[in-house]
């Protein structure tokens, strides 16, 4: 997988989605009697993602049941492939990488290829996805207001005449991953002053990049960090990382064109700077996710 931090979590396979805590929705006048199973990982993200897939859901008239925090993608996509669970939120080029681990790496960065694919792989699974909202979570390449001033920064190309004066930060494993380093030399042609083991997109990582011991940090798209520091992404303009924009990814045999209209309604209005605020509210704020997931879909019209 193309995102350090999911390769990083721990995996959960031997927990099982039956052991998994559950949280069943009330339907709001059901039309259906299937009960939609909803999965999400261990990623506070993907918890808000999965609530709000619940919210519009109930909404259209279908019962719901969240199963939240079942563990890494290794756990939740085979409980879907296997009719465990219906439904679950995904990023489409991690998805990608980790349905077939012989794509090459260019297939995963741009959806125009991430997402036909995809469905090829998962029509022989019994699942297919729907539209891709256009919020991205993938690893980005931040810098300070200041920094990208002072070397008029806005992509990371623009990076090349200045890398050798700038210390790059990031998780321990960033020298050796395509999706950081390894990439930013084979893609980009740079070489950096020096590399700081971090945290991954963590406290130490946001600290170091605003007192300045870092001048480069690999970061999240969708942080909440990242507005609330009024930090400049550089745009990837060479493709190097996955194309990661959330994508409802759901079992053919409940795939209904009511149930896939509502969640393309929801997924159209979903950006990154919207997921963005919405993951500032659970990790700064510490609100529940499905409290905060309900908030929004009201707020925006979805039930």
């Amino acid at each position: 997988m193309s995102k350090l931090r999911l390769a990083a979590l721990a995996v959960g396979l031997a927990i099982g989605v039956s052991a998994c805590s559950s949280t069943p929705s009330a339907n709001s006048g059901s039309s259906t009697g299937t009960v939609i199973t909803i999965g999400s990982t261990n990623f506070p993200e993907q918890v808000i993602v999965a609530n709000l897939y619940a919210d519009v859901l109930q909404h259209a008239g279908y019962r719901t049941n969240v199963r939240a925090d079942l563990g890494t993608r290794q756990a939740v996509v085979p409980a879907l492939e296997a009719g465990q669970l219906d439904l679950e939120p995904d990023y489409a080029g991690s998805l990608l990488n980790f349905l077939n681990s012989n794509a090459t790496p260019t297939a995963a960065t741009q959806l125009s290829t991430a997402i036909p694919a995809i469905k090829t792989i998962l029509a022989g699974k019994g699942a297919t996805v729907l539209n891709a909202a256009p919020a991205l979570d993938t690893n980005v390449f931040a810098v300070t207001k200041d920094t990208a001033s002072k070397y008029h920064l806005s992509k990371i190309s623009d990076l090349q005449s200045v890398a050798s004066q700038l210390v790059m930060g990031g998780p321990q494993e960033c020298p050796q991953n395509y999706g950081c380093l390894v990439g930013l030399e084979q893609v980009y042609g740079l070489h950096f002053k020096s590399f700081q083991a971090l945290d991954e997109a963590g406290p130490i990582t946001v600290s170091a990049l605003k007192n300045g011991n870092v001048q480069v940090a690999e970061l999240f798209s969708s942080d909440g960090n990242i507005l609330e520091n009024g930090f400049v992404q550089l745009t990837d303009d060479k493709h190097l990382e996955a194309a990661d924009y959330v994508i409802p990814v759901i079992r053919t045999s409940v795939n209904t064109s009511g149930l896939a209209s509502a969640l393309n309604t929801l997924s159209a209005k979903l950006t990154t700077d919207q997921l963005s605020t919405l993951n500032l509210e659970v990790s700064v704020s510490h609100e529940d996710p499905a409290t905060v997931a309900k908030k929004w879909a009201q707020k925006e019209g979805l039930t």
